[in-house]
C-alpha cells in the first residue's frame, strides 16, 4: 500500500487556519463599532443644524450687537474714575474661542483670559499690584443661557469691584 502523497508543511499550516471561523468579537469592540457608528450620524445631524442653533454663532452675533455696545457705555462711565477698561473679543468673532478682558485702576490690574466652551465661557484670571509679578487663579464662569445685556454687565461689574476691594485691601 502506498501511503498518500505529503503536502509541504506551509500548505498544511495554511490549510489549518483557513478552516477557522472569524474569531468573535467582544464587548468594547462592539462598543467602539457601536460609537463610531453614533458619531457618524451625530456629524451628519450636526452639519444639518442651521447657524442660529450653535451656541458659539450664537455668541458672536450678541457680543457685537449687544456686549460689545454695553462694554463701550461701561468704559465712557468709570474712565472719568480713572478705571482704565479693555475688551478683546477678536479672536471670538473671527471663528476663534478665545476671548480677553483686562481692568486697570492705578497699578492695580485684572486679566481675564476666558475660553469659550459649548455652555460658556471659562475664565482664568490674572492679579497684578504693587510688588506682585501676578497672581494666577481659576476665573468666573459666563453660562450662555441667560446671558443679556444686563448680566454682561453685572458680570464686567463684579470684576471691577474685585479690582477696587483689591486695591482698597493693599493701600
Amino acid at each position: 500500500m502506498s501511503s498518500p502523497p505529503k503536502q509541504p508543511a506551509y500548505k498544511n499550516l495554511v490549510a489549518k487556519n483557513a478552516a477557522l471561523p472569524p474569531a468573535p468579537k467582544r464587548k468594547v469592540e462592539d462598543e467602539v463599532d457601536g460609537l463610531l457608528t453614533a458619531l457618524r450620524q451625530r456629524e451628519q445631524e450636526s452639519a444639518t443644524v442651521p447657524d442660529n442653533k450653535d451656541p458659539l454663532t450664537l455668541l458672536r452675533r450678541l457680543t457685537v450687537t449687544e456686549l460689545v455696545p454695553a462694554f463701550v457705555e461701561l468704559v465712557e462711565k468709570y474712565s472719568k474714575a480713572g478705571v482704565s477698561m479693555q475688551m478683546d473679543a477678536s479672536h471670538l468673532l473671527e471663528g476663534g474661542r478665545e476671548i480677553k478682558f483686562e481692568f486697570a485702576l492705578g497699578e492695580f490690574r485684572t486679566q481675564l483670559h476666558g475660553t469659550a466652551t459649548s455652555d460658556g465661557i471659562a475664565f482664568h484670571e490674572t492679579r497684578y499690584s504693587p510688588g506682585s509679578h501676578g497672581e494666577l487663579a481659576t476665573g468666573p464662569m459666563v453660562r450662555y443661557r441667560g446671558l443679556t445685556t444686563n448680566t454682561f454687565r453685572e458680570f464686567i461689574c463684579a470684576q471691577l469691584a474685585g479690582l477696587i476691594r483689591n486695591a482698597m485691601r493693599k493701600r
